[in-house]
Order: structure tokens, then sequence, then C-alpha cells
């Protein structure tokens, strides 16, 4: 609406106005692409035809109490052997519970006994309080939590989960299930499924391992979907009426610090999967699709890990707009190791980051926060289609089952992964506090079990994107920790700091990012000068800075002054378009490498470590 008196902008007067603003380039630079190479446009004047399931969301249950708020907790096997654990366990759920958690997931072996649960969950009503066993295929712990229910005489409550998901355990543990045993499972499902009360899913279907192997948003979506339908056509063959059998599968999904992805993405599933069960012969009510969101650990980086409290914010508040059921914000050390004795703080930061959302953001109060808007549905729109699309492709080459047994899951993802990882090392996707703007001063991380390994060679492992920059971290740190002196490098800054100072600053940041401390960079008025700096340093690497036109002038003599100086190594800082007649001149005067944007600076990296003697 115009203010009074005033015309309304046009569209095109508004992108006049922003081609203005742009001096020159045009407003197609600034589209993007998801990795599934979806365009992201700057401006939406309209959207598709609104998918009835996207904004499926259970307006009342969430206008009264908004998500449940679910926590993480580990049954450690063996734990109930002293009874310690499980009294340390039982106090933390407790304490969660206080602060304002409403839902937990237990992550619990096979072993794990009916007693050892109720001792866990002592002092919790399991008729309120929705209890879900995390994705795995064990029968002994899906049993526990029903016959401890028996025990209370209290039914579960809505939300809760057996956890029963035998193709995703096949998936990320690379153990085979042949049929029977995946049978097996779903048979315990189709069995519970007259004693579970409503809203109580014996079956989950996990698609956020996918996502931490560096599966895409449409691979994710289509391969839950595809599970989902594989669980669902087991349930209907065992007798079990379509909308009930839908009641029984829950999904959970990975939620990334990509806010508006995840949004549409959690759309986008409810989308797919309500075409799924309409056209299966179910309900639209039974169409609606169970959502736990998991904020996912590939996010999490062990180095800074205060930037993981903005990812795990942002990956929280997608999740409550994308409409999630349940939402679960893993701690923010949680690759680092926790920063005090307990991980109490994590802990209590991970629960309050939604508390925040839910009663002072009211976030929950909507029923589809992002419904109406052009950018998120038809965003919603083209992950669905693409989604479909590798749901389409699973089926064709004959389920969920033979996708995982042929290894074209496992392949699909490398694949995915390795075109990620390219935007990483050259930085097109940065990472706040590894990849750009490091903290050189900060502690090590403490020393923690290497969550980038499978667990079993054939499984999938969590591919944490800050894992190629903290490596190279990590092999600094310990060549500082073994000489006493952190390793460093020379800048050989040319001219005026008003000259200088863009790529010098790019350098030290660059460096900072390999584990490297950067020396020097005050601006040096001669080659001779130069030189004597370095020589005085005890270096034996530098880094040219300048422009391009101070390059012209001084950076060849620099250059030489430096390898007559003792530099066995120098780079130029320089953009990927300066003159190849200049680089050639440079290469000749002894400079060895050039770094610009776009470059690979992994490998860069890589490099200036071997030339300094970092293993």
């Amino acid at each position: 609406m115009a203010a009074e008196g005033r015309t309304p902008v046009a569209g095109d007067d508004w992108l006049a106005e922003v081609g203005r603003t742009l001096r020159g380039r045009d407003v197609v630079d600034l589209t993007s692409s998801t990795r599934d190479g979806i365009e992201i446009q700057p401006l939406y004047t309209q959207g598709p035809a609104r998918p009835a399931a996207a904004g499926a969301i259970a307006a009342r249950e969430r206008a009264k109490k908004g998500w449940d708020v679910r926590t993480p907790h580990l049954i450690s096997s063996g734990a109930g052997d002293d009874g310690r654990d499980l009294e340390m366990l039982r106090r933390r759920i407790s304490e969660e519970l206080d602060g304002g958690v409403t839902s937990l997931e237990l992550d619990a072996g096979e072993g794990v006994t009916i007693d050892e649960l109720d001792s866990v969950l002592g002092g919790v009503d399991l008729s309120e309080t929705p209890v879900a066993l995390a994705p795995h295929a064990n029968l002994g712990a899906a049993r526990a939590l029903g016959a401890l229910a028996a025990r209370r005489g209290a039914a579960l409550a809505p939300g809760s989960s057996l956890g029963l998901d035998p193709l995703g355990d096949w998936a990320r543990s690379g153990k085979h299930l042949d049929g029977a045993v995946v049978g097996s499972r779903l048979q315990v499902a189709a069995e519970a499924s007259g004693s579970l009360g409503s809203g109580v899913r014996a079956l989950t279907v996990d698609a956020v391992r996918y996502a931490d192997a560096g599966a895409t948003e449409a691979q994710a979506l289509g391969w839950a979907t595809a599970t989902g339908v594989a669980y669902l056509r087991a349930l209907v063959g065992a007798g079990i009426p379509v909308n009930s059998a839908a009641g029984l599968i829950g999904f959970r999904l990975a939620a990334t610090a990509d806010q508006f992805v995840t949004v549409a993405a959690l759309r986008a599933a409810r989308v797919m999967w309500a075409r799924v069960v309409t056209a299966s012969g179910g309900s639209h009510e039974a169409a609606r699709q169970y959502q736990h969101a998991v904020t996912a650990s590939h996010l999490y980086s062990r180095r800074d890990p205060w930037v993981n409290l903005l990812r795990g914010a942002s990956a929280a508040l997608a999740a409550g707009v994308g409409g999630a059921d349940a939402v679960t914000v893993l701690p923010f050390d949680h690759a680092a190791g926790a920063v005090d004795t307990d991980g109490a703080l994590g802990r209590r930061l991970a629960r309050n980051t939604q508390l925040l959302l839910l009663e002072e953001s009211y976030l929950a109060r909507a029923a589809d926060p992002a419904g109406g808007s052009f950018y998120v549905e038809s965003l919603t729109e083209q992950l669905a289609s693409a989604g479909w699309r590798a749901f389409q492709d699973v089926e064709a080459s004959g389920g969920m089952d033979a996708v995982i047994g042929d290894g074209g899951l496992a392949v699909a993802m490398e694949e995915s992964w390795r075109s990620r990882l390219g935007a990483l090392r050259t930085r097109s996707e940065r990472l706040t506090g590894v990849s750009e703007f490091a903290l050189l001063d900060e502690p090590a991380p403490a020393v923690v079990a290497d969550l980038d390994e499978a667990p079993d060679a054939a499984g999938l492992p969590v591919r944490r994107l800050s894992e190629p920059f903290e490596k190279l971290r990590d092999a600094a740190d310990r060549r500082g920790m073994a000489t006493g002196d952190r390793p460093a490098v020379w800048i050989a800054a040319l001219g005026s700091v008003s000259t200088h100072s863009t790529r010098t600053a790019w350098a030290q940041n660059l460096l900072a990012a390999g584990g490297i401390e950067s020396r020097g960079a005050a601006g040096v008025d001669s080659p001779i000068a130069a030189a004597a700096d370095f020589a005085a340093s005890g270096l034996t690497a530098a880094v040219i800075t300048g422009t391009d036109d101070m390059y012209g002038l001084r950076a060849a003599a620099t250059a030489a002054a430096l390898a007559d100086a003792g530099a066995t190594f120098v780079a130029l800082v320089c953009d990927s378009d300066t003159p190849n007649e200049l680089l050639e001149e440079l290469e000749r005067a002894g400079v060895n490498d050039s770094w610009h944007h776009g470059a690979d600076v992994v490998a860069a990296l890589q490099r200036l470590h071997r030339i300094l003697g970092i293993a």
C-alpha cells in the first residue's frame, strides 16, 4: 500500500531503481542456485498455485502449545551395571523437563531393559511427555518402551515413537538386513498398531543422516518419501488400513542454517507425503505428515564453536516456520566436546533457543508463517518436484532396499558431497569462524571422538562442512606445540595502507583459516625495505599484496629481493582476472603461487603447509 498522496511503485520501477544501485551490473547477477540447481531469483512478483498440503500444519495444536521442544539422550550400553549412569541420566532428564523441554528422544541399544528405561524415565509421565526412540532397528528397545507404558498402565503420549527404521539403519550402518529381518521389524510395527494410542508412531523415517552424509535437499526428500512408501506398503500388506498405517509413520528431517531452503524443504516433504497417502486411498487428514526436525550434525564446527549458536538458532527458526511438530537443537559444542564439565551449558542454550522462539517471538502462533510468500511457495514447489523425481528414480530402481543394497544411495551422496566440497574449498560457501574470520588465539578444542568417520566402513559418514579447514588448523596447532612457535608467514604489503589493505586483509584471513599467523603487513615503500624486513623476521615464506598497478611497478623486484633474502616460497594475492602477462613476469621473478577469489584455498594452504614443514 502506497503512502497517502504517493503513487504505488510498480515492479518495473523497482527494477529500474535496483539497476541504478547496481551501477551497471545486471539484476540477473543477483540470482543464485541451490545445491539441486534451483534458481533463487532476487525478486518474486508471482507464485505458483499454492499446494493445499504445503500448509498442512496442525494449527490448533501449535497455537495452543507450539511444537515439542525435544532433547536427545544416550543410554550407554551397560549403563545399568551399577545404576550410577542411569541415575545421572534420570537427573539430567528431570532438569531438562524443569527447564522447559516438552519431549525426549532416547538413543537406546538392543540390550536396554524395561527396568533401565523405567529408571531413566522415573518421574516422567509417559501419557503427558512424548518419548521417542532414536531411529534404530532394535526390537528389544521398541518392545521395552511399549512394555514400560503397559507396566505403568498409561498410553504413550501423542508424538511418542518406537523409532523402528530398518531401512534407515541398514543405510546408516552398512550392515545388511535381509528381507526377513526388515520384515520382522515391520511386523512388530504392525502388531503394535492396535496397542499404540492416537498420535504415536511405530516407524520413523530418518532422513537426517542422508543430509549429514552429503545429500542435497531434493535427494533427502526423495529418499525419505521412498522409505515411507516402503513402510506404508508393508503395513497395508499386513492388513492395516491405509489411514491407520500412515498414522504409524513419522519423519525425522534435517534443519540447516539455510533458513528458506529448510522452510521450503519441510513444506515440500508434506506435499510429497500427502500425494503418496491420498494416491494410496488415504484421507487428507491421514496424509498429514508428522515431522521431527533436527539441526544437522554437519553444520557444527569444532573450531569457534560459539558460532554454532547462530547456526542452531537459524535452523531452529526455519524448523518452526516450516511447521515441524517437534524440534531438536543440538548443543553448540556438539562437535567440539563440552565447554563445561557435564555439557549443561550447551544443553541449556539449545533448549532456550527454542523457548525464545516460542515464548517471546510467538513463532508457533501462525499456522503457516511462510504461506503466501511468492519466494517460499515457488521454492516449495520446485523442491517438491525435484524430490519427487528423486523418489521416482528410487522406485524405478526397485525401491529403497534395492538402492541401499546395490550401493546406489551411497554413490549419489558421494557425488553430491564432492560438489559441495568444491564450494567449501573455494569458499564460495563460507563458514564463519572456520574458512572466514578464523580466530587463531582461540583454545584448541578438546580431544573428542572422531565424528567424521562412519560407524562401519560400508555405512554413511557424518561429513562436517568445517572438516577440511579444521584438519589444517589441527596440523598447524600440533606444529606450534612441538616447536613452541605458531607457523607464520611474512606479508610484504606494497604501497600505502589505502592501496594494499583489501588484499592484505584477504591474505590474513586466508592464512588464519589454515592455522598460520601473518606478520608484517605494515606496508613497504621499496623492494630493499621488503627484503630487509623479511630477513629480520626469520621466516621462510612470504606473501605479496597490493594493487595490480603497484604489482606492475614493484612486484617483480620485490619477489626477487625476497628470494635473495632467503624466502623459499613467495605467493601473490591477486584477482582471477589479473593479466596473464603480469603473472608470467612475476613467476619468472620468483613468485611461486598466486591466490585469488574462487581458487581452491584448501589446496593452496596444503602446499604452504608442506613448504613450512607442517605435517
